[in-house]
């Protein structure tokens, strides 16, 4: 019996080691275990919580930047389309005349015409269409050169409107040359600038007795006659003696017949030779004649001289 007990006690006290090592085994293994399998689920609830706060944010951030972004975009649109009307250009032009008189109203085309004409050419090309790239000079150049009777165009932009306004002025005549094919008017520097219907009043013309055929834009005669011409009027006006026709003959090229009123001769010029000193021959001679009047004619085409029949 003692020595049965005495086994007994150590057993118990080896299964009690065992318990304890086989405890201390067992724990640490249950306890990695349960901290493994408890740790997993955990950090994926986490994640999945951390996840879905994050994509909302992400919407929520994007629409209210679009609403807080708005107002902009709006105002950039409108100052877009704003700007791009106040750069377009409208190819209907508005053609206003300047220094117009009586006379330039006889040989100036209808209204219409001008703004016609521009509208083509504004429509002609594309970069004519924007302020920023419309070549102005080029369509004051081109209207000037189809409408030989203007003196000057220019074309003025305005800041805010779109509609261009054309100003046109008309050359100055210097005189209306009557031929076999109609009457024209000429610039002072002997082009034509224009066919007439009817003779205008307050400016010389000159009977052209040659076959010339008289076209816009061209010249007829040099500036110099037309500088003639007006110098006779001039000092025959002054002397009271009233022309009623300047006549240049057709085989006399540098001649011209002056013809008074209510007077039977002609006074006969050199066009190449000075005016007023031709002038001022003429009148001293009709007034030394006095009551003794020509038959035919006065001529002072040679310098110094005066013959009359």
């Amino acid at each position: 019996m003692f020595g049965h007990k005495a086994k007994s006690q150590p057993d118990q006290a080896n299964n009690r080691r065992q318990v304890r090592r086989g405890g201390s085994g067992t724990s640490p293994a249950f306890s990695y275990y349960t901290s493994r399998v408890s740790e997993g689920p955990v950090e994926r609830t986490l994640d999945r919580r951390e996840q879905q706060p994050e994509v909302g944010k992400k919407k929520g951030y994007s629409f209210s930047a679009f609403l807080a972004g708005l107002p902009f975009w709006i105002l950039l649109v409108v100052a877009i389309v704003c700007t791009g009307k106040i750069l377009m250009v409208s190819s209907d032009p508005k053609v206003v005349v300047v220094g117009s008189t009586p006379t330039s109203s006889s040989y100036l085309k209808p209204m219409a015409t001008y703004e016609a004409a521009a509208q083509k050419l504004l429509a002609s090309s594309i970069t004519n269409r924007s302020k920023l790239t419309i070549d102005a000079n080029g369509v004051s150049r081109a209207l000037k050169q189809e409408f030989p009777e203007l003196q000057d165009v220019s074309m003025s932009i305005p800041l805010v409107n779109s509609r261009p306004v054309i100003y046109i002025q008309p050359a100055d005549p210097g005189l209306v040359i009557q031929t076999t094919h109609g009457n024209y008017v000429l610039s002072k520097s002997g082009s034509v600038l224009a066919s007439l219907n009817a003779l205008p009043t307050g400016i010389q013309s000159v009977v052209d007795q040659s076959s010339l055929v008289p076209e816009p834009g061209k010249q007829v005669l040099p500036s110099s006659a037309v500088t003639f011409v007006q110098i006779v009027a001039y000092q025959f006006k002054a002397a009271q003696l009233p022309i009623s026709a300047f006549v240049l003959p057709a085989n006399s090229p540098y001649e011209l017949d002056v013809r008074l009123v209510g007077k039977p001769y002609d006074v006969r010029f050199n066009l190449e030779e000075d005016a007023l000193t031709q002038s001022g021959a003429a009148i001293a001679t009709i007034q030394q004649l006095g009551s003794t009047v020509p038959a035919d004619y006065i001529d002072v085409r040679v310098p110094g001289r005066v013959y009359y029949k």
